[in-house]
């Protein structure tokens, strides 16, 4: 089964934009909690000339280019959350329109038999961490780390139609798009409508991408 790598070009990116407004907290945890708005959400790179960012550009979430929003759109993907999105660059506020991809549909298709992801514990020490912190932070941290990540073909046909194209994988920082999207967005990069992206598929028998 294949399963596609869709992200920026980061090898020849030098983009590192931040949230710049306060309405970070609509997308930046793993809640899925569906929501709108109607102004753009601001990123921010001062550093960054608008002419340089990519149509796809990762800080930890994505800011993409319409016509490839309108891709992932198109496929309906349940947990993925879509925000109107302007970049403000080093020569002013970019006139592209774009999208943040906020992508909350974490699912359970990890080969446990063939990947190794370890389960750390950061346990609370109030005398390390702080006795004047908020009761919700007074916590046991889990923490997983992947040296080797491989994808079940069977549990990622188990899953409804609409989270099998846009998913992250549980426990990882991992993320992946069905073979359908990446065919869709390879017609409208064919058309000069998206570029300046890394994009391939590869086998759920193949070790998945490091992210």
């Amino acid at each position: 089964m294949k399963v596609a790598y869709i992200n920026e070009k980061l090898i020849a990116s030098n983009a590192m934009f931040i949230a710049s407004d306060n309405r970070d907290f609509l997308y930046s945890d793993m809640d899925f909690n569906p929501t709108s708005t109607q102004y753009p959400i601001i990123w921010e790179d001062k550093n960054m000339a608008s002419f340089g960012v990519f149509d796809i550009t990762n800080s930890g979430d994505l800011s993409v280019t319409a016509p490839i929003a309108e891709v992932f759109m198109s496929f309906d993907p349940y947990g993925v959350e879509f925000y109107p999105n302007r970049l403000n660059c080093a020569d002013g506020m970019s006139d592209q329109i774009r999208y943040i991809i906020a992508i909350h549909n974490e699912v359970d298709v990890v080969d446990l038999d063939k990947s190794h992801i370890e389960k750390m514990v950061i346990k609370y020490n109030p005398e390390k961490h702080g006795y004047d912190i908020p009761d919700e932070d007074k916590k046991d941290v889990i923490m997983y780390r992947t040296s080797r990540l491989f994808l079940s073909e069977e549990k990622i046909q188990n899953l409804p139609e609409n989270k099998k194209h846009i998913f992250r994988v549980k426990d990882t920082e991992a993320f992946f798009f069905s073979e359908e999207v990446y065919n869709a967005l390879y017609n409208i990069a064919v058309d000069g409508k998206a570029s300046g992206l890394t994009a391939y598929t590869f086998d759920t028998n193949e070790k998945a991408p490091k992210f």
